[in-house]
Protein backbone atom coordinates (compact mmCIF):
# COMPACT_ATOMS: atom_id res chain seq x y z
CA UNK A 1 0.00 0.00 0.00
CA UNK A 2 1.50 3.84 -0.55
CA UNK A 3 0.64 5.07 2.52
CA UNK A 4 2.74 2.90 3.98
CA UNK A 5 5.39 2.95 1.89
CA UNK A 6 8.28 5.40 3.00
CA UNK A 7 9.00 5.63 -0.39
CA UNK A 8 5.59 7.59 -1.40
CA UNK A 9 4.84 9.54 2.52
CA UNK A 10 1.54 11.08 1.91
CA UNK A 11 1.58 14.67 1.41
CA UNK A 12 -1.25 17.37 1.05
CA UNK A 13 -1.77 20.09 -0.73
CA UNK A 14 -3.19 22.22 1.94
CA UNK A 15 -0.16 20.68 4.38
CA UNK A 16 1.97 22.75 1.73
CA UNK A 17 -0.05 26.07 2.28
CA UNK A 18 -0.17 25.82 5.83
CA UNK A 19 3.80 26.49 5.58
CA UNK A 20 4.26 28.57 3.07
CA UNK A 21 5.99 31.14 4.57
CA UNK A 22 8.79 28.46 5.36
CA UNK A 23 8.61 27.40 1.63
CA UNK A 24 9.66 31.31 0.65
CA UNK A 25 12.57 30.82 3.35
CA UNK A 26 13.69 27.58 1.65
CA UNK A 27 13.73 28.58 -1.72
CA UNK A 28 15.21 31.68 -1.04
CA UNK A 29 18.12 30.37 0.78
CA UNK A 30 16.60 29.05 4.36
CA UNK A 31 16.93 25.37 4.76
CA UNK A 32 16.67 25.04 8.42
CA UNK A 33 19.84 23.18 9.19
CA UNK A 34 21.98 22.81 12.66
CA UNK A 35 25.66 23.33 11.06
CA UNK A 36 28.15 20.71 12.01
CA UNK A 37 31.71 22.20 10.60
CA UNK A 38 32.70 25.10 7.99
CA UNK A 39 33.56 23.94 4.07
CA UNK A 40 37.10 23.69 3.70
CA UNK A 41 39.17 27.18 3.85
CA UNK A 42 41.04 26.53 1.21
CA UNK A 43 38.57 25.93 -1.80
CA UNK A 44 39.11 29.19 -3.14
CA UNK A 45 42.65 29.15 -3.20
CA UNK A 46 45.25 27.82 -6.06
CA UNK A 47 45.72 24.25 -5.29
CA UNK A 48 42.20 24.02 -3.57
CA UNK A 49 39.79 21.53 -4.22
CA UNK A 50 37.82 23.77 -6.70
CA UNK A 51 40.93 24.65 -8.51
CA UNK A 52 40.53 22.31 -11.99
CA UNK A 53 42.89 24.24 -13.84
CA UNK A 54 45.79 21.63 -13.91
CA UNK A 55 44.00 18.91 -14.01
CA UNK A 56 44.29 16.35 -16.58
CA UNK A 57 42.36 16.04 -19.50
CA UNK A 58 40.04 12.60 -19.32
CA UNK A 59 37.09 11.19 -20.54
CA UNK A 60 33.08 11.98 -20.05
CA UNK A 61 32.12 11.49 -16.40
CA UNK A 62 35.44 10.20 -15.21
CA UNK A 63 36.21 11.36 -11.58
CA UNK A 64 39.11 13.59 -11.60
CA UNK A 65 39.04 13.89 -7.64
CA UNK A 66 36.92 13.42 -4.69
CA UNK A 67 36.33 13.79 -0.39
CA UNK A 68 34.48 13.06 1.88
CA UNK A 69 32.52 15.61 3.59
CA UNK A 70 30.72 15.73 7.09
CA UNK A 71 26.77 16.17 6.57
CA UNK A 72 25.04 18.53 8.88
CA UNK A 73 23.48 17.27 12.09
CA UNK A 74 20.07 18.05 11.10
CA UNK A 75 18.19 19.66 8.23
CA UNK A 76 14.17 20.20 7.60
CA UNK A 77 12.30 20.72 4.59
CA UNK A 78 9.11 22.47 5.18
CA UNK A 79 6.49 20.64 3.86
CA UNK A 80 8.54 17.55 3.79
CA UNK A 81 8.73 14.20 6.27
CA UNK A 82 11.09 14.91 9.03
CA UNK A 83 14.44 13.24 8.64
CA UNK A 84 15.61 10.75 10.93
CA UNK A 85 19.05 11.12 13.11
CA UNK A 86 21.74 10.75 12.03
CA UNK A 87 21.14 11.91 8.54
CA UNK A 88 20.49 8.42 5.99
CA UNK A 89 23.71 9.09 3.80
CA UNK A 90 27.07 9.73 3.35
CA UNK A 91 28.39 12.47 1.11
CA UNK A 92 31.20 13.25 -0.98
CA UNK A 93 31.86 16.36 -3.30
CA UNK A 94 33.66 15.62 -6.67
CA UNK A 95 35.12 16.94 -9.29
CA UNK A 96 34.63 15.08 -12.86
CA UNK A 97 34.77 15.45 -16.60
CA UNK A 98 32.57 16.58 -19.02
CA UNK A 99 32.13 18.90 -22.23
CA UNK A 100 30.88 22.43 -22.72
CA UNK A 101 28.78 23.16 -25.83
CA UNK A 102 31.38 22.50 -28.40
CA UNK A 103 32.31 19.19 -27.30
CA UNK A 104 35.55 20.60 -25.52
CA UNK A 105 36.80 19.47 -22.39
CA UNK A 106 35.97 20.86 -19.14
CA UNK A 107 35.60 19.92 -15.89
CA UNK A 108 33.05 20.44 -13.01
CA UNK A 109 31.92 19.77 -9.22
CA UNK A 110 29.22 17.74 -7.78
CA UNK A 111 28.33 16.32 -4.26
CA UNK A 112 26.98 12.59 -4.16
CA UNK A 113 24.92 11.49 -1.65
CA UNK A 114 25.33 7.86 -0.90
CA UNK A 115 22.37 6.61 1.23
CA UNK A 116 22.82 4.78 4.67
CA UNK A 117 18.97 3.75 3.91
CA UNK A 118 17.45 0.81 2.39
CA UNK A 119 16.27 0.62 -0.79
CA UNK A 120 12.78 -0.16 -1.21
CA UNK A 121 11.76 0.22 -4.72
CA UNK A 122 11.81 -1.95 -7.29
CA UNK A 123 15.03 -3.32 -8.74
CA UNK A 124 18.29 -2.50 -8.05
CA UNK A 125 19.31 1.22 -5.94
CA UNK A 126 18.71 3.51 -8.88
CA UNK A 127 20.87 6.92 -9.37
CA UNK A 128 18.81 10.35 -9.18
CA UNK A 129 20.74 13.06 -10.79
CA UNK A 130 19.46 15.93 -9.26
CA UNK A 131 19.92 19.56 -11.25
CA UNK A 132 19.49 22.61 -8.30
CA UNK A 133 17.30 25.31 -8.89
CA UNK A 134 18.34 28.93 -9.40
CA UNK A 135 21.73 29.20 -7.06
CA UNK A 136 23.33 32.71 -8.33
CA UNK A 137 26.51 32.39 -10.36
CA UNK A 138 29.57 33.40 -8.53
CA UNK A 139 31.61 30.03 -7.20
CA UNK A 140 30.71 30.22 -3.07
CA UNK A 141 26.83 30.05 -4.72
CA UNK A 142 27.52 26.00 -5.84
CA UNK A 143 26.03 23.42 -3.91
CA UNK A 144 28.66 20.97 -3.03
CA UNK A 145 30.81 23.68 -1.65
CA UNK A 146 28.20 23.98 1.51
CA UNK A 147 27.66 20.56 2.38
CA UNK A 148 28.68 20.22 5.95
CA UNK A 149 26.59 22.97 7.19
CA UNK A 150 24.11 23.58 4.08
CA UNK A 151 25.07 27.88 5.05
CA UNK A 152 28.34 29.42 3.51
CA UNK A 153 28.79 33.15 3.25
CA UNK A 154 29.36 34.95 -0.26
CA UNK A 155 32.74 36.64 0.41
CA UNK A 156 31.56 39.19 -2.37
CA UNK A 157 28.89 40.48 -0.30
CA UNK A 158 28.62 38.96 3.01
CA UNK A 159 25.59 37.39 2.60
CA UNK A 160 24.09 33.88 3.15
CA UNK A 161 24.23 31.14 0.72
CA UNK A 162 21.94 28.29 1.50
CA UNK A 163 21.83 25.21 -0.12
CA UNK A 164 18.18 24.37 -0.16
CA UNK A 165 18.43 21.36 -2.49
CA UNK A 166 20.73 19.66 0.46
CA UNK A 167 17.52 18.87 2.08
CA UNK A 168 15.49 17.63 -0.62
CA UNK A 169 18.55 15.08 -1.57
CA UNK A 170 18.82 13.79 1.99
CA UNK A 171 14.66 13.23 1.53
CA UNK A 172 15.28 10.79 -1.80
CA UNK A 173 18.52 9.66 0.01
CA UNK A 174 16.06 8.35 2.86
CA UNK A 175 14.07 6.65 0.46
CA UNK A 176 16.41 5.07 -0.40
CA UNK A 177 17.68 6.82 -3.73
CA UNK A 178 21.29 7.52 -4.60
CA UNK A 179 21.46 11.30 -5.47
CA UNK A 180 23.98 13.01 -6.61
CA UNK A 181 23.68 16.75 -7.48
CA UNK A 182 25.07 18.64 -10.04
CA UNK A 183 26.87 22.22 -9.83
CA UNK A 184 26.65 22.77 -13.39
CA UNK A 185 29.69 24.16 -15.57
CA UNK A 186 31.69 27.14 -13.93
CA UNK A 187 29.68 27.35 -10.60
CA UNK A 188 31.82 26.31 -8.12
CA UNK A 189 35.11 26.15 -10.68
CA UNK A 190 37.00 28.18 -12.68
CA UNK A 191 34.97 30.43 -15.45
CA UNK A 192 31.81 31.62 -15.81
CA UNK A 193 28.82 29.48 -14.96
CA UNK A 194 26.52 29.18 -17.94
CA UNK A 195 23.79 29.63 -16.46
CA UNK A 196 20.41 27.87 -18.50
CA UNK A 197 22.47 26.88 -21.16
CA UNK A 198 20.35 23.52 -22.20
CA UNK A 199 23.46 21.87 -23.66
CA UNK A 200 25.87 22.22 -20.81
CA UNK A 201 23.49 21.27 -18.37
CA UNK A 202 22.52 18.14 -20.27
CA UNK A 203 26.08 17.58 -20.00
CA UNK A 204 26.51 18.31 -16.51
CA UNK A 205 23.75 15.74 -15.58
CA UNK A 206 24.71 13.17 -17.72
CA UNK A 207 28.06 13.03 -17.03
CA UNK A 208 27.46 13.58 -13.47
CA UNK A 209 25.41 10.01 -13.93
CA UNK A 210 28.52 8.78 -14.82
CA UNK A 211 30.44 10.09 -12.62
CA UNK A 212 28.40 8.68 -9.72
CA UNK A 213 28.41 5.22 -10.88
CA UNK A 214 32.43 5.48 -10.94
CA UNK A 215 32.47 6.29 -7.46
CA UNK A 216 30.11 3.33 -6.13
CA UNK A 217 30.69 1.18 -8.69
CA UNK A 218 27.40 0.02 -9.61
CA UNK A 219 25.88 0.19 -13.02
CA UNK A 220 22.58 1.52 -11.83
CA UNK A 221 19.20 2.79 -13.40
CA UNK A 222 19.37 6.39 -13.61
CA UNK A 223 16.57 8.93 -13.66
CA UNK A 224 16.57 12.63 -13.75
CA UNK A 225 14.98 15.27 -10.90
CA UNK A 226 14.64 19.17 -11.15
CA UNK A 227 12.79 22.58 -10.70
CA UNK A 228 13.34 25.28 -12.44
CA UNK A 229 16.75 25.54 -13.78
CA UNK A 230 17.19 22.03 -12.43
CA UNK A 231 13.86 21.23 -14.32
CA UNK A 232 15.50 22.72 -17.68
CA UNK A 233 18.84 20.58 -17.01
CA UNK A 234 16.25 17.22 -16.24
CA UNK A 235 14.56 18.10 -19.67
CA UNK A 236 17.60 18.49 -21.66
CA UNK A 237 19.25 15.73 -20.09
CA UNK A 238 16.66 13.34 -20.63
CA UNK A 239 16.49 14.79 -24.58
CA UNK A 240 20.25 14.37 -25.37
CA UNK A 241 21.02 11.10 -23.52
CA UNK A 242 20.46 8.65 -26.51
CA UNK A 243 22.78 10.88 -28.08
CA UNK A 244 25.11 12.03 -25.33
CA UNK A 245 25.36 8.96 -22.95
CA UNK A 246 23.57 6.10 -24.67
CA UNK A 247 25.22 3.51 -22.36
CA UNK A 248 22.97 5.26 -19.30
CA UNK A 249 20.00 3.04 -17.91
CA UNK A 250 17.92 5.88 -17.83
CA UNK A 251 14.48 5.22 -16.84
CA UNK A 252 12.22 8.35 -16.41
CA UNK A 253 12.72 12.46 -15.81
CA UNK A 254 11.12 14.54 -13.68
CA UNK A 255 11.12 18.45 -14.57
CA UNK A 256 9.13 20.99 -12.78
CA UNK A 257 8.57 24.39 -14.16
CA UNK A 258 11.65 24.01 -17.07
CA UNK A 259 12.49 27.10 -18.56
CA UNK A 260 12.32 26.00 -21.84
CA UNK A 261 11.93 28.30 -24.06
CA UNK A 262 14.11 31.30 -22.58
CA UNK A 263 12.74 34.27 -24.44
CA UNK A 264 9.55 33.86 -23.06
CA UNK A 265 10.70 33.35 -19.51
CA UNK A 266 13.05 36.62 -20.13
CA UNK A 267 9.65 38.46 -20.72
CA UNK A 268 8.19 36.72 -17.81
CA UNK A 269 10.29 37.45 -15.20
CA UNK A 270 11.57 40.52 -16.37
CA UNK A 271 10.86 42.90 -13.53
CA UNK A 272 10.00 40.44 -11.01
CA UNK A 273 11.74 39.28 -8.13
CA UNK A 274 14.62 36.96 -10.30
CA UNK A 275 15.10 39.93 -12.94
CA UNK A 276 19.20 39.13 -12.06
CA UNK A 277 18.79 35.90 -13.86
CA UNK A 278 18.31 37.61 -16.98
CA UNK A 279 21.91 38.82 -16.17
CA UNK A 280 23.11 35.31 -14.84
CA UNK A 281 22.01 33.80 -18.50
CA UNK A 282 23.24 36.89 -20.54
CA UNK A 283 26.98 36.50 -19.00
CA UNK A 284 27.20 32.99 -19.67
CA UNK A 285 25.56 33.79 -23.63
CA UNK A 286 28.41 36.29 -24.33
CA UNK A 287 30.70 34.12 -22.83
CA UNK A 288 29.87 30.84 -25.52
CA UNK A 289 28.13 33.03 -28.29
CA UNK A 290 29.76 35.69 -30.03
CA UNK A 291 26.47 36.99 -31.57
CA UNK A 292 25.28 37.36 -27.83
CA UNK A 293 28.51 39.51 -27.31
CA UNK A 294 27.60 42.02 -30.18
CA UNK A 295 24.71 42.68 -29.00
CA UNK A 296 25.47 43.08 -25.59
CA UNK A 297 28.63 45.60 -26.43
CA UNK A 298 26.01 47.49 -29.04
CA UNK A 299 23.04 47.93 -26.56
CA UNK A 300 24.04 47.71 -22.93
CA UNK A 301 24.32 51.11 -21.42
CA UNK A 302 27.20 51.72 -18.10
CA UNK A 303 24.36 50.59 -15.49
CA UNK A 304 24.01 47.19 -17.72
CA UNK A 305 27.75 46.78 -17.81
CA UNK A 306 27.68 47.23 -14.32
CA UNK A 307 24.67 45.27 -13.37
CA UNK A 308 25.98 42.35 -15.55
CA UNK A 309 29.75 42.18 -13.53
CA UNK A 310 27.93 42.44 -10.07
CA UNK A 311 25.73 39.64 -10.91
CA UNK A 312 28.49 37.21 -12.02
CA UNK A 313 29.88 37.15 -9.06
CA UNK A 314 26.31 36.90 -6.87
CA UNK A 315 23.97 34.57 -5.39
CA UNK A 316 20.40 33.56 -4.94
CA UNK A 317 19.63 35.93 -2.00
CA UNK A 318 21.77 38.90 -3.09
CA UNK A 319 20.70 38.68 -6.33
CA UNK A 320 16.79 39.51 -5.51
CA UNK A 321 17.62 42.06 -2.73
CA UNK A 322 19.47 44.11 -5.44
CA UNK A 323 18.13 43.28 -8.16
CA UNK A 324 14.16 42.31 -7.42
CA UNK A 325 11.73 44.57 -9.39
CA UNK A 326 14.23 45.58 -11.70
CA UNK A 327 13.82 45.51 -15.21
CA UNK A 328 16.37 45.62 -18.00
CA UNK A 329 15.28 48.87 -19.83
CA UNK A 330 17.22 50.28 -16.97
CA UNK A 331 20.08 48.62 -18.69
CA UNK A 332 19.87 49.59 -22.38
CA UNK A 333 21.01 52.62 -24.70
CA UNK A 334 17.47 52.86 -26.04
CA UNK A 335 15.76 52.21 -22.81
CA UNK A 336 13.86 48.71 -24.31
CA UNK A 337 14.34 45.57 -22.38
CA UNK A 338 16.44 43.57 -23.81
CA UNK A 339 13.71 40.89 -25.17
CA UNK A 340 13.30 43.24 -27.53
CA UNK A 341 16.17 43.81 -28.21
CA UNK A 342 17.03 40.73 -28.39
CA UNK A 343 13.91 39.90 -30.93
CA UNK A 344 15.54 42.17 -33.59
CA UNK A 345 19.00 40.89 -33.80
CA UNK A 346 18.97 37.57 -35.69
CA UNK A 347 21.95 36.03 -34.78
CA UNK A 348 21.27 36.24 -31.16
CA UNK A 349 17.49 35.14 -31.76
CA UNK A 350 19.30 32.42 -33.55
CA UNK A 351 21.30 31.02 -30.13
CA UNK A 352 17.99 31.57 -28.17
CA UNK A 353 16.48 29.48 -30.37
CA UNK A 354 19.22 26.88 -30.11
CA UNK A 355 18.58 26.90 -26.74
CA UNK A 356 14.95 25.50 -26.81
CA UNK A 357 14.22 22.24 -25.32
CA UNK A 358 12.02 20.12 -27.15
CA UNK A 359 14.05 19.73 -30.18
CA UNK A 360 14.53 15.61 -29.37
CA UNK A 361 11.94 13.70 -28.09
CA UNK A 362 13.16 11.66 -24.58
CA UNK A 363 13.59 8.16 -24.68
CA UNK A 364 12.13 7.78 -21.37
CA UNK A 365 8.51 8.98 -19.89
CA UNK A 366 8.39 12.45 -18.44
CA UNK A 367 6.66 14.00 -16.04
CA UNK A 368 6.62 17.55 -16.80
CA UNK A 369 5.36 19.95 -13.89
CA UNK A 370 4.01 23.38 -14.76
CA UNK A 371 2.35 26.70 -11.92
CA UNK A 372 -1.29 28.00 -13.31
CA UNK A 373 -0.08 31.23 -11.22
CA UNK A 374 4.07 30.51 -11.42
CA UNK A 375 5.60 33.98 -11.22
CA UNK A 376 8.38 32.98 -12.60
CA UNK A 377 8.45 29.76 -15.35
CA UNK A 378 5.44 30.94 -17.57
CA UNK A 379 3.01 27.75 -18.08
CA UNK A 380 2.68 28.33 -21.40
CA UNK A 381 6.12 27.43 -22.46
CA UNK A 382 5.93 24.06 -20.42
CA UNK A 383 2.75 23.04 -22.22
CA UNK A 384 4.49 23.64 -25.33
CA UNK A 385 7.62 21.14 -24.39
CA UNK A 386 5.54 18.60 -23.45
CA UNK A 387 3.47 19.22 -27.20
CA UNK A 388 7.08 19.01 -28.88
CA UNK A 389 7.98 15.99 -27.48
CA UNK A 390 4.04 14.23 -27.60
CA UNK A 391 4.82 15.71 -31.10
CA UNK A 392 7.38 13.25 -31.64
CA UNK A 393 5.75 10.19 -30.03
CA UNK A 394 7.28 10.56 -26.49
CA UNK A 395 4.83 10.18 -23.57
CA UNK A 396 4.35 13.12 -21.25
CA UNK A 397 2.93 13.02 -18.03
CA UNK A 398 1.67 16.86 -17.01
CA UNK A 399 0.81 18.14 -13.49
CA UNK A 400 -0.70 21.30 -13.09
CA UNK A 401 0.64 22.82 -10.03
CA UNK A 402 -2.00 25.37 -8.49
CA UNK A 403 -0.95 27.44 -5.41
CA UNK A 404 -2.31 30.55 -5.60
CA UNK A 405 -0.45 33.27 -6.32
CA UNK A 406 1.79 34.91 -4.10
CA UNK A 407 4.83 36.72 -5.31
CA UNK A 408 7.88 35.34 -4.77
CA UNK A 409 6.31 32.60 -2.92
CA UNK A 410 4.57 30.61 -5.80
CA UNK A 411 7.59 29.09 -7.71
CA UNK A 412 9.28 28.36 -4.85
CA UNK A 413 5.79 26.36 -3.34
CA UNK A 414 6.06 24.25 -6.57
CA UNK A 415 9.89 22.40 -5.52
CA UNK A 416 7.58 20.86 -2.44
CA UNK A 417 4.18 20.64 -3.56
CA UNK A 418 5.20 18.20 -6.75
CA UNK A 419 8.13 16.50 -4.45
CA UNK A 420 5.34 13.24 -3.51
CA UNK A 421 4.09 13.09 -7.01
CA UNK A 422 6.91 13.30 -8.57
CA UNK A 423 8.48 10.16 -6.06
CA UNK A 424 5.44 8.57 -7.10
CA UNK A 425 6.03 8.93 -10.93
CA UNK A 426 9.32 7.68 -10.86
CA UNK A 427 9.11 4.89 -8.49
CA UNK A 428 6.27 3.46 -11.25
CA UNK A 429 8.49 4.24 -13.72
CA UNK A 430 11.35 1.83 -12.01
CA UNK A 431 8.52 -0.92 -11.55
CA UNK A 432 7.89 -0.80 -15.19
CA UNK A 433 4.34 0.43 -14.95
CA UNK A 434 2.97 2.07 -18.21
CA UNK A 435 3.11 5.67 -17.84
CA UNK A 436 0.50 7.39 -17.96
CA UNK A 437 0.51 9.67 -21.08
CA UNK A 438 -1.39 13.31 -21.14
CA UNK A 439 -0.60 14.18 -24.79
CA UNK A 440 -3.70 15.55 -26.56
CA UNK A 441 -5.15 17.50 -23.43
CA UNK A 442 -3.06 20.33 -23.16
Amino acid sequence: MRSSSPLSAPITHRRVLAGLAATVSLILGALTLNPAVAAADDVDLPGGFYDTRTLPTAAPGEVLRAESAALPLAVAVPGLPSLPSPLPAVARRVIYQTADVDGGPVATSGALYDPTAPWHGPGPRPTLVLGPGTQGQGDPCAPSRNIESGLGTNPRTGGPVVSYEEGFALVLAARGFRVMVVDYIGLGTPGIHTYADRVEQAHAMLDGARAAQALTGQQSPVVFWGHSQGGGASAAAAESAPVYAPELDVRAAYASAPPADLLAVLDHIDGSSLTGAIGFAINGMVERYPAVRRVVDRHLNDAGRSALDDLSGLCLADTRIAYGGHTTSGWTTSGRSLGELIRDEPDALRVLDHQRIGSRAPAVPVMLAGGVNDDIIPLGQVEQLGRDWCGQGAPVHLRYETTPLIPGVTHAAAAVTNFEPAVRFIIDRLAGLPAPNDCGSF
